[in-house]
């Protein structure tokens, strides 16, 4: 990286800081427009939270791009009912985005305390639920997915892409990853070596893959099933998610 490269991010990143709290604004007021009921609120909120997460990898301030996602995640399942205890939970997020404006809340420190945070949130937020992230490209087999996993005690995350999954692996906690192995643009084996390889709060996660592919996969993935798109589909992935549920810390 050249000086002066390093110079013009530094600034810009200084400008986004300085912006922050005027964000963390908006938010807010769009929260009260969720509260009101008001049409697209919620549309427009989890576009301004995305907004601001792209803005915080951009930028080089991975901190808030860790709230993003977990923000994200909450407001996607706050779609059926956004009422009084959802919006005081959403403004607890926007509480760490406006930490982060602060040099305290950027330094080792502060970040393992937003962490930590988040970490709190998440788990009152589940309520002993296990988090699942659905990798799959078909809007059909997600619907199945969802027909299927939907009676358990699951959150479930859907994505389509295998770099976006990863993005999310790096920076939010998940209990299960079911992956398809044939995504097109990072298969579901190349998604796992990286998550394996990052030595992130996913590098242990169990992975399930559903694939016509015979193949095994790499030992050192450590898949714990490959399942085929067949009848036994339903019922196989019904039992290794009650497997996961029967395991102590979820209970």
């Amino acid at each position: 990286m050249s000086a002066d490269f390093g110079i013009l991010l530094a600034e810009m990143q200084a400008d986004f800081i300085d912006e922050l709290p005027e964000r963390c604004g908006r938010l807010e007021a769009q929260l009260m427009a969720c509260e009101r009921g008001q049409d697209d609120a919620l549309d427009e909120l989890y576009r301004q939270v995305h907004s601001l997460k792209g803005s915080g990898g951009m930028f080089g301030v991975p901190v808030i791009t860790t709230i993003c996602h977990q923000f994200e995640s909450f407001i996607s399942e706050a779609y059926e009912r956004f009422d009084k205890a959802a919006v005081a939970q959403a403004l607890a997020y926007v509480d760490l985005l406006r930490q982060v404006a602060a040099p305290s809340g950027r330094d080792a420190q502060g970040v393992a305390g937003i962490e930590k945070s988040l970490e709190r949130m998440r788990s009152d937020h589940l309520r002993g639920r296990a988090a699942v992230l659905v990798v799959e490209p078909s809007e059909a087999m997600r619907k199945m997915y969802q027909e299927i996993l939907g009676g358990q005690s699951v959150q479930l995350v859907m994505l389509d892409s295998g770099l976006e999954a990863l993005q999310r692996m790096l920076h939010e906690p998940f209990d299960l990853v079911l992956a398809t192995r044939e995504l097109p643009d990072l298969n579901a084996l190349a998604l796992m070596a990286a998550v394996r390889e990052s030595g992130g709060r996913n590098s242990d996660i169990p992975a399930i893959l559903v694939s016509s592919n015979p193949a095994p996969a790499p030992a050192y993935l450590r898949i714990i099933a490959t399942l085929r798109r067949d009848p036994r589909l339903a019922p196989a992935l019904r039992g290794h998610v009650a497997q996961l549920l029967a395991q102590p810390k979820l209970k």
